[in-house]
């Protein structure tokens, strides 16, 4: 966690602190960022990182951290009420947000995919947690409140239906942004209609499942 001097920085100063090097990390990876080519990029004193943060693994964390709340905020912004909505239209939503986040956010999601992708980072099982538990708490969330409304039988394995929930849907995502592998699975990022389409298709299989009746 930042260090309380941190926190007394204006706003401004500590933004550009924070997109600098998001920057750096989505650019380079972990083990080819320097801090003092951040500290270059944000136009502050070399080494005043280290009055801010431990080191640069403490710093990397924070970034992440930082990224999840920041996407976690902008998408209940985007998906609205989930008490309110059916379960469908929430999961709809939610897979549609990646996009849209990526357009007004794109150095948040490099910093994502570079981050993915890095295997230079040696502790990738704290960054996993950062990543992954937020997302299990969101679907659990509205799975629950899904059952309560009578959207979803009661008995089914909550476990593992938010397994394949978050994995559905981070997939999903992905290839919303990314050329290959939209290309790949046949899935239109660029179109909004049509990527519409391509999800409520795959949440017909979830609902509707796959065996013949």
């Amino acid at each position: 966690m930042p260090k309380q001097t941190f926190f007394n920085l204006p706003d401004e100063k500590r933004a550009k602190i924070i997109d600098a090097a998001i920057e750096e990390f989505a650019a380079n990876g972990y083990a080819q960022t320097s801090i003092n080519s951040i500290v270059e990029r944000a136009e502050i004193a070399k080494g005043s990182i280290y009055q801010y943060f431990e080191d640069k693994k403490d710093f990397y964390l924070f970034l992440v951290s930082f990224v999840k709340e920041f996407y976690m905020t902008h998408r209940a912004e985007f998906v609205g009420d989930v008490a309110a909505q059916p379960f469908r239209e929430i999961l709809l939503r939610t897979m549609l947000f990646f996009r849209e986040f990526q357009e007004k956010y794109p150095a948040q999601v490099r910093f994502y995919f570079a981050m993915v992708g890095d295997t230079s980072i040696p502790f990738d099982e704290e960054i996993s947690r950062i990543m992954t538990e937020p997302s299990l708490d969101y679907m659990r969330g509205i799975i629950k409140i899904a059952q309560k409304r009578g959207e979803i039988r009661p008995e089914i394995d909550m476990d593992m239906l938010v397994f394949d929930l978050v994995v559905l849907i981070t997939g999903f995502q992905q290839a919303t942004v990314s050329p290959a592998m939209g290309d790949y699975y046949g899935i239109d990022g660029e179109r909004e209609k049509v990527l519409r389409e391509n999800a409520e298709s795959l949440l017909d299989i979830v609902f509707y499942g796959i065996a013949t009746r």
